[in-house]
């Protein structure tokens, strides 16, 4: 599905360029990379899900660094909602099981105690899932900081708690089978945590 050519959108600094590159060359990839996912959602949940592709209406001169398909099980929207995230940035494509800022402070009191009583869970993912704090910058931590991370987000306004893989640009498996096969299966295994979220 993917290929490492896929990454050369980011190379036009242009917000009209890098946009129109997004929508030929990545947007129909993430379409057609939903079909699966939610088939696998829907299957593990019983519940009818929806793929948001992002399409950053709101900028209006800079090119943007990152752009996503989000799933969530509302059709209007996703921030609001725990929900799965699977982008690029200009050097790794990503999947996150997410809970963004905007579910703040509204449903703070709810979610909080759902993050933190994962933590067992997360301790039992593989080594190489990672944490970030921010959809927007492309950082990641261990897992070993998901204590902090959820207490960080509990008290800082403008902080999620995102959990799952990211695979750097040049990897063997861009343009192979294997690389969807390995989608899905992380998605697999964060099921169970969204399960707890919801």
């Amino acid at each position: 599905m993917f290929t490492d050519s896929d990454f050369l959108v980011f190379t036009d600094p242009t917000l009209s360029g890098r946009m129109e590159k997004i929508r030929a060359t990545i947007d129909p990839k993430f379409e057609k990379m939903a079909v699966p996912m939610l088939r696998v959602l829907e299957a593990a949940t019983g519940e009818a899900w929806f793929d948001h592709v992002a399409k950053h209406r709101m900028r209006t001169t800079n090119a943007p660094d990152t752009t996503w398909v989000a799933f969530s099980t509302n059709k209007r929207g996703y921030k609001m909602l725990p929900h799965f995230e699977l982008g690029f940035w200009h050097d790794n494509l990503y999947l996150y099981l997410a809970v963004e800022s905007n579910m703040k402070p509204k449903q703070t009191d709810v979610i909080y105690p759902k993050l933190k009583a994962l933590g067992k869970l997360v301790e039992q993912l593989p080594s190489y899932f990672v944490l970030s704090q921010n959809h927007m910058v492309n950082q990641t931590l261990p897992l070993s900081e998901y204590s902090q991370v959820v207490e960080q987000f509990k008290k800082v306004k403008a902080l999620d708690v995102l959990i799952g893989i990211k695979i750097e640009r040049g990897d063997k498996r861009f343009g192979t089978s294997a690389l969807d096969d390995d989608l899905e299966q992380t998605l697999k295994t964060l099921l169970p945590l969204y399960e707890k979220l919801v």
